[in-house]
């Protein structure tokens, strides 16, 4: 009956640990992917939708 206990323990922990490591692979995986694409650059051309100037009395 021990025996069958600690066989069924370590199933578990096996199955415990493969699941973090699995998990922990996959996260480093969309780590990667996200600082491997190329960085945004700002135009810095703004311009309002409205069509209109706002003036600083304006606001």
């Amino acid at each position: 009956m021990f025996l069958f206990l600690v066989i069924i323990a370590g199933i578990l922990f096996l199955g415990i640990g493969g699941w973090g490591l699995f998990w922990f692979l996959v996260q480093s995986g969309a780590v990667v992917q996200k600082a491997l694409e190329p960085p945004t650059t700002d135009s810095r051309d703004y311009s309002l939708e409205q069509g209109r100037e706002i003036r600083g009395e304006d606001l």
